[in-house]
């Protein structure tokens, strides 16, 4: 995310219930602390303060220190602490008279000046050597001592970082995405539940989405409704908290869970190195209000990886030798529901005939957990005799596909067999003609 954090471990506002761990989300009947908080904010642009310095007022004025320094960090999205530009300081015709861009440019010329001129500059002669430099160059000494110092608080200032006010709501909305992203970033498994007449739409878009992101995850379809069991960071690196995976998981789930209200998050979340259970509804008068901070600032969305670099080389050998046959290459275009777990597949590539369509899945190198999962769905396939699959798979992962009764393909890094992943996608697609 650029250059706002995400809401530390310390700063988490959640209550423990035995073994369940309860987060502590913001409501319309918080609307007036949130817009006492929005109205403090107001009153300090275009003043100089700290970071630190807002955090301990809006403690004072909430009174909760885990609440009030989540609500924090919502706010850096809307305002922040900035330092005064160059130009704004010193004009720009002295800029371009003293040929630098910025402070920095301003701040090499001056020590430099100093280094040949004085050697060093002690403590006693500051004032003196400051004025001495102002003097040369043409620069009033009071802004040339701004611009030296402009990383200490009381050379900057806040600034309103949006063009409106924040209404209570945006800034409620997104608090609780924060603090639930969070709570996703520490868990081990999560499983996103959701009930909707539309299923096939928020699945397909949902997995999709799930490929692109790189996230492990199981879609299953339920009555009424899909599953969606995710594998969290924790599990996968074993670490307190993983943001970069966690947010691209929030990415996911963030166009459901902002969309739709018939929805459930249970996450088993590893909190302090102890687990913990944890429930969100999107139902019910006590469900957050959720706005994922990309609805405010689009740049901070999760970057999209719609292709490894093995599934460009597969999709550009084939594109030619396919389409002369008079069949079609199509990327994602397909779901897949495995007829006995009823867990759901979007393959990477359909090639289609006028009569019959084969699917390619890549299996690339991954971690064993992962691998086991994905195992356990070619085994189905084999049980199930779907033989329209051909499966291409890294070398590296051999053992834990040799036995199973697929049609497979291994590549290399260094080598992809096209010859061979043709011959087979010709063979399938005349079985079913």
């Amino acid at each position: 995310m650029n250059g706002v954090e995400m809401i530390p471990l310390s700063a988490l506002p959640v209550e423990f219930r035995g073994n369940l761990i309860i987060p502590r989300f913001l409501s319309f009947r918080d609307f007036k602390i949130v817009s006492s908080v929005i109205d403090l904010m107001e009153s300090m642009v275009n003043q100089s303060g700290s970071n630190d310095y807002l955090k301990r007022l809006v403690e004072s004025l909430i009174g909760d220190f885990r609440l009030s320094k989540a609500l924090y960090y919502a706010l850096k999205y809307f305002y922040d602490f900035e330092k005064r530009g160059l130009e704004e300081i010193l004009g720009r015709d002295a800029c371009r008279r003293l040929r630098i861009e910025d402070d920095w440019d301003l701040k090499k010329v001056f020590f430099k000046w100093v280094n040949e001129k004085y050697g060093f500059m002690s403590l006693s002669e500051r004032n003196r050597i400051l004025s001495k430099f102002a003097e040369e160059y043409g620069i009033d000494p009071v802004k040339l001592r701004i611009l030296l110092e402009n990383e200490l608080p009381e050379n900057q200032v806040m600034v309103r970082k949006v063009e409106t006010k924040p209404k209570p709501s945006l800034v409620i909305g997104l608090y609780n995405f924060l603090v639930l992203e969070k709570l996703l970033c520490i868990s081990e498994e999560a499983t996103l539940t959701i009930f909707s007449e539309n299923v096939g739409k928020i699945a397909k878009e949902t997995l999709l989405r799930a490929k692109r992101h790189e996230i492990i995850a199981d879609f299953t379809q339920i009555k009424n409704g899909l599953s969606i069991r995710i594998v969290g960071p924790h599990q996968l690196f074993k670490l307190p908290a993983v943001s970069e995976y966690g947010r691209h998981i929030a990415a996911v789930i963030a166009p459901i869970i902002t969309t739709y209200e018939t929805w459930r998050l249970r996450m088993t979340v590893i909190y302090r190195k102890k687990k913990k259970f944890c429930e969100v509804r999107g139902y019910g008068a006590d469900s957050p209000i959720l706005v994922p901070y990309w609805g405010i600032r689009r740049e901070e969305k999760p970057r999209e990886t719609y292709d490894s670099s093995i599934e460009e080389k597969v999709y550009n050998s084939l594109r030619i030798p396919v389409t002369r046959n008079g069949w079609k290459i199509l990327r994602e275009s397909d779901i897949v529901i495995l007829p006995k777990s009823k867990k759901i597949m979007i393959p990477d590539f359909t090639i289609k005939s006028d009569s019959s369509k084969v699917f390619i899945e890549v299996i690339g190198y991954w971690r064993e957990k992962y691998l086991r999962k994905k195992r356990e769905k070619l085994i189905e396939i084999a049980n199930e005799n779907l033989s329209n699959f051909i499966f291409l798979v890294n070398e590296k992962n051999r053992k834990f596909f040799e036995d199973v009764r697929v049609t497979k393909i291994y590549y290399s890094e260094d080598h992809i067999p096209i010859g061979k992943l043709f011959r087979e996608i010709a063979s399938a697609l005349r079985k079913k003609c």
